[in-house]
């Protein structure tokens, strides 16, 4: 168990969650702001269970399974993540879309941004997000994430956003 809250627990991926982690991960509605937007194989979900589980190994943190605590229900994930290209670490949440709206991706964000910066020495945690996608721009605002800039990059505009730990610290005091 990585963080527990009112209503959402959240634990490392394990193979036994292939199944509904495949689930998500191939509906384009979920994954339309994510990556280039393209549904993911079931070989390919299976492969990112095992990078993240190098990832909790090695770091202690990663793309971790967000569960409702009433009935065990997989409904999305969230974590803090370094993308091979990047000098930073950010904050990725996806969740279904019959879960949108709830207040879920805030709860679960909020927890895990406790736990990471309380158990690594990160001074910052970014969100980068595609302009376009207010849903997600609403939940990194709640969060305390402050704009950045702006980039392009291969698919169109990306938005950066950044929470220090100093102004992290200061939120939840």
């Amino acid at each position: 168990m990585i963080c527990l809250t009112e209503r959402l627990y959240v634990r490392q991926f394990e193979m036994t969650d292939l199944d509904v982690f495949a689930v998500l991960c191939a509906d384009a509605v979920v994954l339309r702001y994510v990556g280039d937007g393209t549904p993911l194989a079931r070989s390919e979900v299976a492969n990112w269970i095992q990078i993240c589980e190098q990832k909790y190994a090695t770091r202690g943190y990663g793309t971790s399974a967000v569960f409702t605590r009433s009935d065990d229900r997989f409904i999305g994930y969230c974590g803090v993540v370094r993308a091979p290209n990047n000098d930073f670490d950010e904050l990725v949440y996806v969740f279904h879309s019959a879960v949108w709206g709830q207040g879920f991706a805030t709860e679960a964000a909020t927890a895990m941004l406790d736990y990471v910066f309380s158990m690594s020495a990160l001074a910052d945690i970014y969100a980068t997000i595609d302009p376009l996608n207010t849903a997600s721009i609403g939940v990194v605002k709640k969060l305390g994430f402050e704009y950045d800039r702006e980039e392009m990059d291969d698919l169109g505009p990306v938005a950066f956003y950044r929470l220090s730990r100093i102004q992290w610290l200061r939120l939840r005091v």
